[in-house]
């Protein structure tokens, strides 16, 4: 998976129709709320098999952070 493949299951996990930038700051994303958060750690699990747990998730302030954590 690359950057914009990610990118685009991050937008269809936050069900938006604007782009989903690297710079977005999670807190400022209106979607982004606990079942969101538990939609991107299912996502990370099945997809990358990387598992989150919810404290790394709390620890992640930015788009960028999701992508580093994701290793792309």
């Amino acid at each position: 998976m690359n950057k914009e493949e990610f990118l685009e299951k991050l937008q269809d996990i936050f069900e938006r129709d604007d782009e989903i930038t690297e710079d977005m700051v999670l807190d400022e994303i209106d979607e982004w709320d606990s079942l969101s958060a538990m939609a991107v750690m299912a996502f990370f699990n099945k997809s990358l098999s990387i598992t989150l747990l919810p404290a790394e998730v709390r620890e992640m302030k930015t788009i960028a952070d999701l992508i580093n954590k994701a290793g792309i």
